[in-house]
């Protein structure tokens, strides 16, 4: 349906994905796993910092094999622990139950393997750990659409291509260009400046509440509301009575808004606030 219908998917895909998609993973290391996992990032930074240091004096010249290796054996984190204080196995971090190699679970981590040791963590999660799902991803992907016309783009594109545009400041000379007034409003209407005024005003997550509320999708396609297909359309609701007890009402299908002629922007920010926060999943503001 979202194919068809041009729209996007609210779905947090992470640059490894889209990677993948591309034929770039194998490229992937430690500074990736931050897209998918802070945590286990940060854990695996501090590691790397045995290994960095083990490099910089393995490099070191005008020392002996032996003074090299007692320098090594030497480092130490912040809170002077070695290595293998950690007390960590060739295992995944968070499931014991996946070896990084034969034996794992019987091999200490070390100052001597640590470089081993992020490289099997790495290329397990990025990688081997998910080739099997995310060829079949691929392949999925393929019947639709060749993947060499994916070569175009870099992963950080990929997002957007896929999922529209994100959070970010709406401006109000993009949305005053961008809105169709109709039936009983005008560019100069103050129901429209209003609007404006607040939409400019709107938080990211009452940005993404007000763009499901009138498209359907909480997400922008690439290009933002000038690129919206059908126009982002404002009609006068017609009411028995003041406007301004009444809420606003849309038609998601055709980006439609039907907006009550409100007497202030500080009344129409609070009738649409509610309608947008009734209005979410149902159809009795439609």
């Amino acid at each position: 349906s979202s194919g068809i219908n041009a729209e996007y998917g609210d779905i947090p895909l992470s640059e490894p994905f889209h990677r993948w998609l591309l034929g770039t993973h194998e490229k992937m290391g430690l500074v990736t796993i931050k897209d998918i996992d802070e945590v286990l990032h940060s854990s695996l930074k501090q590691i790397e910092v045995f290994a960095l240091q083990k490099d910089v004096i393995s490099k070191r010249h005008g020392i002996t094999e032996e003074e090299r290796a007692e320098l090594i054996s030497q480092i130490r984190d912040d809170e002077g622990a070695s290595l293998e204080d950690y007390c960590l196995d060739f295992v995944l971090p968070g499931n014991g139950e996946v070896e990084l190699c034969p034996g794992g679970r019987e091999t200490p981590l070390t100052i001597h393997n640590v470089e081993d040791y992020l490289c099997a963590v790495v290329n397990f999660t990025l990688k081997e750990g998910v080739r099997k799902q995310m060829e079949a991803v691929r392949t999925g992907f393929s019947s639709v659409m060749p993947l060499s016309n994916l070569q175009l783009f870099y992963a950080n594109e990929m997002q957007t291509l896929l999922c529209g545009a994100g959070e970010g400041s709406w401006d109000e000379e993009e949305l005053k260009t961008a809105i169709q007034p109709d039936h009983g409003y005008t560019a100069q209407s103050s129901a429209v400046k209003f609007l404006v005024q607040v939409m400019t005003s709107l938080s990211s997550e009452e940005q993404r509440s007000f763009l499901k509320f009138v498209t359907g999708c909480p997400r922008l396609p690439v290009g933002g509301f000038t690129a919206l297909h059908p126009r982002f359309t404002v009609v006068k609701k017609s009411v028995d009575g003041l406007p301004d007890n009444y809420l606003p009402s849309v038609m998601t299908c055709v980006n439609y808004l039907k907006l009550p002629d409100y007497s202030t922007a500080e009344i129409l920010r609070e009738k649409l606030m509610v309608a947008v926060e009734e209005g979410q999943n149902s159809f009795h503001l439609s």
